[in-house]
C-alpha cells in the first residue's frame, strides 16, 4: 500500500514534532503494510511557508534515518496547499512542491470556513496549466457534506479526491464515517489515505480502512485506492476513474423519519 497524505515530516507543520515521532510513525506505518508515504506538510500562507528545498531536505534526512534504522519505506516528497490564488503560478515557478516533485499532481486543501464560488475557475485556471489537483480528506469537510452535488460536479470535471481512513473506521463522528461511506458508493473517492499527524486518531496505518473500504465496494475498487492510482499519481500518469453517480434528492418524508 502507498500512503499518499502523511504529516511525517518533523518541525514543518502540525504533524511529527521530531525526529523520534517521525520514526515512531514509520515503524508503525511499514509494520501495517504501507510500502511507500508520500510526505505531505502543510503550505499555508503565513502559518507553514514550506519550500521545496526546506522539504526535500527534510525528506533526504528521513530516508537516511529510515535505512540506518532497517525500516523498509519508500518516501516522496509533496505538500498539502491551502487553497490559494497564488498557487499556479507559484507551482509553475517551481516556488511550490508538487507530488513527487512530478510538476504535475498537487493536493489542495480546502478552507473549512467557506467554498468560494469561483472554485470551479480556479481548477480550470489549473488545468490550463496542466496541473491536476487532488482534494484532501473531502470526507470531513462541513459545506461539501451539506452540498455533495458540488463535489460530483468537481470529480465530473476531472478532479481526484482523497479519504482518510479513519473517517471510514468512525474515528472522527457518525455523520463524518456516514459521508465517507456515501462517497465511497458514488465513486467520488479516488485515493484512501491516513493524514496522520502522529500517533492518535489519524495514525499512519491503512490496513483496517482497507479492509472497511474492501467490504463496502469491493477488492477491486480498494486496491485502486491504496495501489494503483496512488503509484500512477506519484509518476505522473494521467488517472482514468469511473463517472461518479449522482445523489438522490431526498424527499421530505426522508427528513421526518429522521427528526
Amino acid at each position: 500500500m502507498i500512503d499518499m497524505h502523511n504529516h511525517i515530516l518533523p518541525g514543518l507543520d502540525d504533524g511529527a514534532e521530531d525526529w523520534e515521532k517521525s520514526m515512531a510513525m514509520a515503524k508503525s506505518a511499514a509494520e501495517d503494510g504501507i510500502a511507500g508515504i508520500v510526505c505531505t506538510p502543510h503550505w499555508v500562507p503565513g502559518k507553514y511557508e514550506n519550500k521545496k528545498n526546506e522539504i526535500f531536505a527534510a525528506t533526504a534526512e528521513l530516508k537516511r534515518q529510515l535505512a540506518e534504522k532497517d525500516i523498509n519505506l519508500k518516501i516522496y516528497p509533496g505538500t498539502e496547499l491551502r487553497l490559494d490564488i497564488s498557487i499556479p503560478e507559484k507551482v509553475k515557478a517551481g516556488e511550490l512542491m508538487t507530488i513527487n516533485d512530478n510538476g504535475v499532481y498537487v493536493l489542495i486543501e480546502l478552507p473549512e470556513e467557506s467554498i468560494p464560488d469561483s472554485l470551479e475557475d480556479f481548477f480550470w485556471h489549473l488545468a490550463l496549466k496542466n496541473i491536476k489537483p487532488i482534494l484532501s480528506h473531502v470526507e470531513r469537510h462541513p459545506l461539501l457534506r451539506k452540498n455533495p452535488e458540488r463535489l460530483c460536479r468537481l470529480v465530473e470535471m476531472g478532479i481526484l479526491t482523497q479519504i482518510t481512513a479513519a473517517s471510514v473506521l468512525e474515528r472522527f463522528t457518525p455523520q463524518i464515517r456516514d459521508f465517507a461511506v456515501e462517497l465511497l458508493e458514488h465513486r467520488l473517492a479516488h485515493m484512501l489515505v491516513t493524514d496522520s499527524h502522529g500517533m492518535h486518531v489519524r495514525t499512519p496505518k491503512l490496513s483496517a480502512g482497507y479492509e472497511a473500504v474492501k467490504n463496502l465496494i469491493g477488492k477491486n475498487a480498494a486496491d485502486r485506492m491504496v495501489y494503483d492510482v496512488p503509484r500512477d499519481v506519484i509518476a505522473g500518469k494521467e488517472i482514468f476513474t469511473d463517472d461518479p453517480l449522482p445523489f438522490k434528492k431526498k424527499s421530505w418524508f426522508h427528513f421526518f423519519r429522521k427528526a
